[in-house]
């Protein structure tokens, strides 16, 4: 999986932190619990929206808005938090998919919650794949960040220790209790980093209407500010490491050791340390 250079020696080999995943496990949570709660309550939910609206046709429609309600705001939410579109358009797709089927009367209205319980068991189970496919190797000459899913791909990215010009340490609450953070080493190309954007727009406009001859007069102020912050993908950054500071600490060392000055410092002790010797054997040959 991962080829190591000539002298390179694993110095430690680590996984993310189950809990660093912890989003993921509640959003699919979410639809295991809701999809079961409306399946085994499909019959007190059908009759209660039936003693409302009394028409039947009606009443499954509005069981089939909930349903997509159900699917796609979570699924939405969930994007924007993670900037990942891909969650909303799957979901809306199950949603499409789910209605079709609902259409054609392939299944029943109350065995449409059960596709929801699937899909949330399912991705209950890939995201603990996805998790154990991420590894993060340490050796005394680079950092090897990646994620290797066999025939679904792989990405890696390797660093060189004397490429790093900047380590950050993330570590939130919850991260502080179980002992868990992510760790992001920042290269001068940039690798490592994103922006957050804080943007506000003010308009005012004005018309005018008079024997069909319109008239109108508008002003816009808009401005924006961009934040370059420590950031990346989970096989980019060593993300949701076991025992955070430890793993900083022995990155921190071996960037020390291929600091330009020590390395000056070192081969001047080394000079020294010849010369000293000579002189003491010299001495003692006297």
């Amino acid at each position: 999986m991962v080829n190591l250079l000539k002298g390179e020696k694993v110095l430690e080999s680590m996984s993310p932190h189950p809990i660093s995943f912890w989003p993921y496990y509640v959003f699919f949570l979410y639809y295991i619990i809701v999809g079961s709660y409306m399946y085994f309550k499909y019959d007190e939910l059908l009759n209660s929206i039936m003693g409302v609206i009394s028409i039947e046709i009606i009443a499954i429609i509005v069981l089939v808005i909930l349903w997509w309600v159900i699917l796609i705001i979570p699924a939405l939410i969930f994007s924007i938090l993670n900037i990942a579109w891909k969650w909303v358009i799957l979901y809306t797709f199950i949603a499409v998919i789910g209605t079709a089927l609902l259409a054609k009367h392939v299944i029943e209205l109350q065995h449409i919650w059960i596709i929801a319980t699937a899909i949330g068991i399912m991705g209950f189970i890939l995201t603990e794949s996805y998790r154990r496919s991420h590894k993060y190797i340490i050796t005394n000459k680079r950092i090897i960040m990646g994620s290797y899913m066999g025939l679904f791909g792989a990405y890696e990215r390797s660093i060189l220790y004397s490429q790093i010009t900047d380590l950050t340490l993330n570590q939130g609450f919850l991260g502080k209790i179980m002992n868990y953070g992510t760790i992001i080493p920042l290269t001068a190309s940039g690798l490592g980093t994103g922006a957050d954007t804080a943007q506000v727009s003010v308009g005012v406009g004005a018309g005018a209407e008079k024997g069909g001859v319109g008239a109108g007069a508008g002003i816009g102020v808009t401005g924006g500010r961009e934040v370059t912050v420590p950031r990346g993908r989970s096989w980019f950054v060593l993300y949701g490491v076991p025992d955070p500071t430890r793993i900083y600490n022995l990155i921190e060392q071996q960037r020390v050791k291929r600091e330009p000055a020590q390395y000056l410092q070192r081969q001047v002790e080394l000079l020294e340390e010849l010369v000293e010797g000579k002189e003491k054997k010299e001495e003692s040959e006297e």
